[in-house]
């Protein structure tokens, strides 16, 4: 029996096959570039200017995706507040939503801080609704869309929540922990229903570079790298983080013009957080350059905002103070010191494209030379970028390797299938009668049917090794038959 297991066994070594990003001065662009909009009329003023490529619109706002192809990719945010009466119902607006946005939308996010009261109609924050409603949203857009971009809806950083509502634990029921929201989102299986998870990194009263463990419920910038570490721990670590709003909230007192009946509140609740003007141009664009630096695994971020500079100006409304332009009575407004550093900022945008992995990174298969017999493995080309590639699969040569040396034998894998679309399993087959002990090698190559797929070709070394008797000690303690 300890035999049969031993030849069974396939050892699966690595993670998915992707190069280890080297120093700073080397590391590929891989950000996105891209600041909220409120009304597309005012994209062709306010954005050219600033030399992004990504502009995020919102179904709140505009109702429907752009008419025409602009010139910026865009994230297109579908409005959900909360669980839809009739989910199917709903799933077939954000279907026609895709049809219409096809062609002139690259992304879609679904949903706004789905883990606040506010923006979950009201009802308490509840992840696994969520998940109801970011399952249905990605298989409709999918269906019509394949290579568009589904990105989970941003999470607000709400802090350490106490108290449990409803059964979930950091739940008050207005707030959801946002740390502990996201991880029963990968526990429920979310990982299946987004291309890129949504986050909201804003810097509160912090510098973008401030260690998110020194300061308060992890109100910093960098708190982001906690949501990137909860990918990690739930096998999800390859997906992008995009932070869909950013910022800092610029000090109103320096331009004045707020209501005076609601001041006091107002003050109550943001006062904390409010930075000079000067301040907020510098983070903002040192946020930048630190995720550049430091974050391989960001993908698009966008400035919360560009233009709600004049929105609800007879409140006391905070989204205007973290608006680049100031409200002077114009429909444009006038640029803040933030927006003229965005202009003059140095930008490397990302790759917005397929870039492949290969998991696992190799196969090894062992064998008793006196019980040979047939071993398969399994290998996945994926997709850890954007859009869709197909893939093609062929073995490369390999060796015979012995004490003195190499010779001109090699095994030679059978291959299920050799091309398919990516997540799409490779079966590899290797059978191991009349081979004589020793290791032998192959190569599998697997790569894109298309140029602009980023590391492609990807290798999997094969390796089947036959020994003379397969005694225990080959075998990990799961499948040693005696103590």
């Amino acid at each position: 029996m300890c035999a049969v297991a031993a030849a069974a066994l396939v050892t699966v070594t690595g993670r998915p096959g992707i190069a280890v990003l080297p120093a700073h001065a080397e590391i590929p662009p891989h950000l996105g570039y891209g600041i909220n909009v409120r009304q597309e009329s005012r994209i062709d003023p306010l954005v050219a200017p600033l030399g992004f490529e990504w502009v995020k619109l919102w179904e709140e706002y505009e109702d429907d995706p752009p008419v025409e192809r602009l010139p910026y990719k865009v994230l297109f945010a579908i409005e959900c507040d909360g669980m839809p009466a009739d989910l199917d119902q709903w799933g077939d607006h954000v279907e026609e939503t895709a049809r219409a946005g096809l062609g002139f939308v690259e992304a879609y996010e679904i949903g706004n801080e789905p883990n606040v009261e506010r923006f979950w109609g009201g009802a308490s924050p509840a992840p696994d609704q969520y998940v109801e409603v970011l399952k249905v949203a990605y298989e409709r857009i999918k269906a019509v869309d394949p290579a568009a971009t589904v990105v989970s809806g941003g999470l607000a950083p709400v802090g350490r929540i106490e108290g449990t509502c409803n059964g979930w634990n950091g739940n008050d029921c207005h707030a959801m922990d946002e740390r502990e929201f996201a991880r029963q989102m990968f526990l429920l299986g979310a990982g299946d229903y987004f291309d890129a998870f949504g986050y909201h990194p804003y810097g509160f009263a912090y510098a973008p570079e401030t260690d998110p463990e020194s300061v308060s419920n992890g109100f910093a910038f960098r708190g982001v790298e906690v949501m990137h570490d909860l990918l990690e721990q739930h096998n999800l670590g390859h997906k992008p983080v995009w932070a869909t709003e950013f910022n800092w909230l610029r000090d109103w007192t320096e331009e004045g013009g707020m209501p005076s009946d609601c001041r006091s509140d107002y003050e109550a609740d943001f006062s904390w957080m409010e930075v000079p003007e000067v301040q907020q141009a510098g983070y903002i664009t040192r946020a930048f350059q630190y995720a550049d630096e430091n974050w391989p695994w960001m993908g698009a971020m966008f400035v919360w905002n560009l233009d709600w500079h004049n929105y609800h100006t007879g409140h006391c409304e905070a989204a205007r103070y973290f608006s680049v332009r100031k409200n002077d009575g114009t429909d444009l407004g006038a640029p803040t010191l933030a927006y003229d550093a965005l202009v003059a900022m140095e930008k490397r945008p990302g790759h917005f494209g397929p870039r492949m992995a290969v998991t696992p990174s190799a196969l090894t298969f062992l064998a008793d030379v006196r019980e040979p017999g047939t071993f398969t493995g399994v290998v996945v080309p994926l997709n850890t970028g954007y859009r869709v590639f197909t893939w093609t699969a062929m073995v490369a040569a390999g060796m015979q390797v012995t004490g003195t040396g190499t010779v001109g034998v090699q095994v030679t894998p059978t291959l299920a299938i050799t091309t398919g679309l990516q997540g799409m399993p490779l079966t590899v087959t290797v059978d191991s009668t009349g081979y004589t002990t020793g290791t032998f090698t192959a190569i599998i190559s697997v790569t894109a049917t298309t140029t602009d797929v980023l590391d492609a070709p990807q290798t999997v070394p094969v390796t089947l090794r036959v020994v003379p008797e397969v005694y225990r000690a080959y075998l990990p303690v799961a499948l040693r038959c005696e103590p």
